[in-house]
């Protein structure tokens, strides 16, 4: 899975970092991808991503 955030659009909300914290960090008021999930969490991923009020993740398999 290779999971990437758009800084540009990320509003800051946390969610993200929230439901996955080994994958997102906020940082400098948006998004960061600390690392790829490890299949385990690929679901919380996907869950993230879906979940995000301006669809700044993509992540795909």
């Amino acid at each position: 899975m290779t999971v990437t955030v758009d800084r540009a659009r990320c509003i800051g909300c946390g969610m993200c970092a929230a439901a996955v914290p080994e994958v997102f960090r906020i940082t400098e008021g948006a998004c960061a991808v600390l690392a790829q999930p490890e299949k385990q969490r690929e679901g919380r991923v996907f869950d993230a991503a879906n979940g995000c009020p301006v669809n700044a993740i993509s992540a795909r398999r």
